[in-house]
């Protein structure tokens, strides 16, 4: 039986002058949790765009629950079942909130969309540790924290199996990104969903992720278990990356 809730294999997307992402190949499991780690412009997010379907690949095969992704979904009711299936959360929450929707009806919409019964927006709300308050404001009336935990709410409300985060800590403060981490950690003991972390934080990835690969370039310089990679990396570059991101209890140029 396949335990795999995200299958990926010779995953290549050229651009015109640029060959972003170069033969990748990882899984993660159901329930797992990978951490995708490079500086900017390494093929991260492109990566998590073409998991998504925001990019198509120029090559290679994308599997989320047993179903191929590799081409674009074909009419609405695949496109519904793929967002069941795998949701984002991206870097800036408040670009993607609808200014003009309270958080509550932000999660409602997403309910109604998926067919799901309303009474569970309370349960959201509450599961992303949100007060009532909060739950009935606008976005504009939010911290950046809060906004991350509407986001995170909504996306969780399509009942995915797999969720994406996109960088989705680093403008936060790092008071708020420690309780978005553990809210994050809480969630996945909770409901068994799968996380794939786009990031260049390998102290964000340390604290989320089972297993992490590093990107250079678009090419895997290393994979495998999390904390091996982050206490004794293999590949120079890693251990650059490490050096470049000070954390107490690190050993610097292992």
């Amino acid at each position: 039986m396949n335990t795999n809730a995200v299958e990926v294999r010779g995953l290549n997307k050229f651009f015109k002058a640029h060959h972003a992402v170069v033969d990748v190949d990882f899984d993660v499991p159901a329930g797992g949790s990978l951490g995708i780690v490079g500086e900017s412009g390494s093929g991260k997010t492109t990566i998590a765009r073409m998991l998504v379907g925001l990019e198509r690949p120029t090559s290679g095969t994308i599997t989320v629950m047993g179903r191929d992704r590799s081409r674009p979904a074909r009419g609405a009711k695949e496109r519904g079942t793929r967002a069941r299936e795998l949701q984002i959360v991206f870097q800036d929450p408040y670009t993607s909130l609808d200014p003009s929707q309270s958080a509550r009806a932000a999660i409602e919409e997403v309910l109604r969309h998926h067919r799901r019964d309303l009474a569970l927006t309370q349960d959201l709300v509450d599961q992303v540790g949100l007060t009532d308050r909060q739950a009935n404001a606008r976005p504009r009336d939010l911290s950046g924290g809060q906004r991350q935990r509407v986001a995170i709410a909504r996306a969780l409300a399509a009942a995915p199996k797999v969720l994406i985060l996109d960088e989705a800590v680093s403008a936060l403060d790092v008071s708020i990104q420690a309780q978005v981490l553990n809210l994050l950690t809480d969630i996945r003991t909770q409901t068994g969903i799968a996380y794939i972390l786009i990031s260049h934080d390998l102290a964000v990835v340390r604290q989320l992720c089972d297993t992490a690969l590093v990107l250079r370039r678009g090419q895997i310089v290393e994979q495998g278990d999390c904390d091996r990679i982050l206490d004794t990396p293999a590949h120079d570059y890693t251990r650059a990356l490490r050096e470049a991101v000070p954390v107490p209890g690190w050993t610097v140029g292992g």
